[in-house]
Order: C-alpha cells, then structure tokens, then sequence
C-alpha cells in the first residue's frame, strides 16, 4: 500500500476519509479524541501543498435519506467548528457531497457521508460522485475498514489511494506478529455476533483471559450456578464445546462482585450505604441464585496478575465488568495499572477497552490503544479487511 510519505501531494485535490464519529451533546463535541487521532495525518497532507483538502466521515447512525445538512445530532456542522479552532484554519463545510465543491475553498469538511443512502450501501455511482471532487484518495478511517461503505472501498477503486498516519500505525501495531507468550483479554458481553472471531483469537493464543458478561455463558456451560448473571442460553452448547477443546487455555475468574438486578437498576438512586448492603463479592463457586455478577473480584484479578507475568504480549479486548457504573469499574482499572506498570507490549483494541483505560492516567503507558473496535479485533483474528485489501492493488 501507499503511504503519505510515498505520494506526490502537492497541487492535486485530496480526499481524506477520517473517523471523526464523536460523541456530541448539543453543538458540543464531549470526546475529541477521533479528532486529534487525525491532526498528524491533515497536517502533513498540508504541508505537502496540495490544491484542495476534501476531508469526509460518518458520524452516528442517522437514518440514510432523510438527514440534512445541520440537522442535529447527526451533522458535522459542530465538527467543522471544532477542527477549524484545533487547526488555526478556516474549514468550509460543504453541506451537500453530492454537489461540486468550489476551488478556492482549500480545506473542506463534507457533510455527514450516511445521510446519503449510497454510503452504506456500498454504492459506486455515490462512490463516482466523491472521486469527482479529488485526484488522490487517503484513508486514515481504521475504525470503519471492516466494512465496505462507498467512501471506504469502493472510492478507493476509482483513484490513486494509499493511507495515512493513523492507519499505516494500526496497522504496525493491532496484530498477533509480537512476541510470546501472548496474552488476550477477552471481555465481550456476549458471545453470539462475535463467536467466529472468538474461536480464531483463542487459537492463536497463548492464554485467554474471560472477563465481562460472557463468562457466565461458559460457567452455567460447565455446570455453574450462576444466579441472575447474564447468560446466553442459546450458546451454552457451543461454550461446552469450547470448554472441551481449550481447557487449559481459558483463564476463568475465581470471584465476583455483585448484586440484585433490582439494586443495580436503581443503583444511582441508592445511598452509599445503601450501596455498600448491597454489594457483595463471591467466589465462583457459591453465586447465589438472587445475586448478578457485574465485576470480577480481587482475587481473579490476583490471578489474571499472575498470569500476565509469564507474558510478552497482552492484546485486551473488552473491560472485566460494566466499567461505566462505579464500583463495577474496579477489576478494569486495577489490570489497567498493573499492565502499564509492566514491561510487556500491550495493545488494547477500540470501543468499551479504549474508553476505559483513556479514563485513567496510565492510557500514555500502553504500547497501542486502537481507534476500532471490531476492526482490530477481525485483525486480531486474522482477517481481512475489505477497506485494506482494496488498497493494496
């Protein structure tokens, strides 16, 4: 694949397909981070002198056809604001993709490109009319590669493309291609979508840790009481399976935290001492059949500890717990310090991972924190990705 370090820039007309699908309250952007993942890549597209700068991206999920241009909180009106104070340049947000954009306008921000029906559907003839408005398409847009919208696989059909700064470090660094042993953490709520990808990661691996929601899927699996805790009943089978083909490689939890589902439901609600009755840590095998597990306690992260020490390579996919929900955060943000403390190369993938170690003061310590989530983990898994494999012509 080309990179921005092997592609004449200068006087053409670049289009720049980011991931700047942040999250907004009103006109204001509460995360900018999608944002700031990009600078490097705009900025050195800049200064290589290029005639135009078209930079496009998805935000949300806004119902195709019926978005329009402002139309809030799918419009990347408040987006454009926000890169041009982040820049100290003046952005033109071009309101309608499918209209021609004029010259003089040097950097560009499309609108919103699912507002238009052609988008998720793949579309070329929508995937024409973007190329119509550049000469030489990048993408930097990691978190939507495995996917085949029109701005990310069929556009890059139609003229010179290559990637940027934020793709081309995705893609040095979200693999199994470390040293071993390696580590996963596998911490997915449930199982079923995302099964084929799980089966592929355990047997590339040395160990697996099981944190989240989908451990008591295997422990009911394994003749485990597991009271109110979430379970998938329709999976238990293919979890035996499992069980029977990877014993000595799945790291189970030894102890929970919990609760009753009523207390956790109203658990904003309650008062701290309320809370405090409330909670209560079990080991594996005594789960009480009216409590719900929502952390792993301190004696699994004890052992995942141990674990990790045998370790060159961790690769963590998915909190322990419901990490958004106080105490229930507190098995993740202990592995979070343990693992930024070590020596050994750690790589998190996107979504719920990436939020919660961004949220302590160790993110700085981690070898990689990836901008996708389910990209890196079909990279992790070992597939392809179609918005990478149509680069690569």
């Amino acid at each position: 694949m080309k990179t921005l370090s092997t592609m004449k820039l200068t006087g053409k007309r670049v289009f720049l397909r980011v991931d700047f699908n942040v999250p907004l309250k009103g006109t204001k952007i509460t995360d900018d981070l999608r944002i700031q993942n990009a600078l490097p890549t705009i900025r050195k597209i800049l200064a290589a002198k290029p005639e135009q700068l078209i930079i496009a991206t998805h935000l949300g999920r806004p119902e195709p056809g019926k978005g329009s241009a402002g139309l809030l909180p799918y419009s990347l009106a408040p987006v454009a604001k926000h890169l041009s104070k982040l820049l100290k340049k003046t952005i033109y947000f071009h309101a309608n993709a499918l209209a021609p954009i004029e010259s003089k306008d040097k950097i560009v921000l499309l609108e919103n490109l699912r507002f238009y029906d052609g988008e998720k559907n793949g579309s070329l003839s929508f995937a024409k009319t973007l190329a119509s408005h550049a000469d030489i398409y990048i993408d930097d847009a990691f978190g939507t590669a495995h996917r085949k919208d029109a701005s990310v696989y069929a556009l890059a059909k139609l003229l010179p493309s290559g990637i940027g700064l934020l793709m081309e470090q995705e893609l040095r660094y979200v693999s199994l291609d470390h040293k071993r042993p390696i580590v996963a953490i596998f911490g997915a709520a449930k199982i079923k979508d995302k099964l084929p990808l799980f089966k592929k990661l355990l047997a590339k691996v040395d160990k697996l840790i099981l944190g989240g929601g989908v451990v008591f899927t295997f422990l009911k699996a394994g003749g485990i009481e597991v009271g109110k805790s979430l379970v998938e009943e329709e999976m238990v089978s293919e979890a035996r399976t499992l069980l029977k083909k990877y014993a000595g490689k799945i790291v189970f939890p030894t102890d929970f935290v919990g609760s009753t589902p009523a207390s956790f439901k109203n658990w904003i609600k309650l008062s701290a001492t309320e809370k405090k009755a409330a909670l209560k840590t079990v080991p594996v095998e005594a789960i009480p059949k009216t409590l719900a597990c929502y952390d792993v306690g301190p004696k699994s992260v004890k052992l995942f500890t141990a674990v990790l020490k045998n370790a060159k390579t961790v690769v963590w996919n998915g909190p322990l717990g419901v990490f958004e929900v106080k105490p229930y955060d507190a098995s993740t943000n202990k592995l979070v310090k343990i693992i930024a403390e070590s020596k050994i190369t750690s790589i998190v993938g996107g979504g719920d991972t990436a939020s919660a170690v961004r949220k302590t003061k160790y993110a700085n310590r981690f070898t990689h924190i990836s901008t996708g989530g389910g990209a890196s983990l079909e990279l992790l898994a070992g597939n392809k990705l179609p918005a990478i494999e149509v680069l690569k012509r």
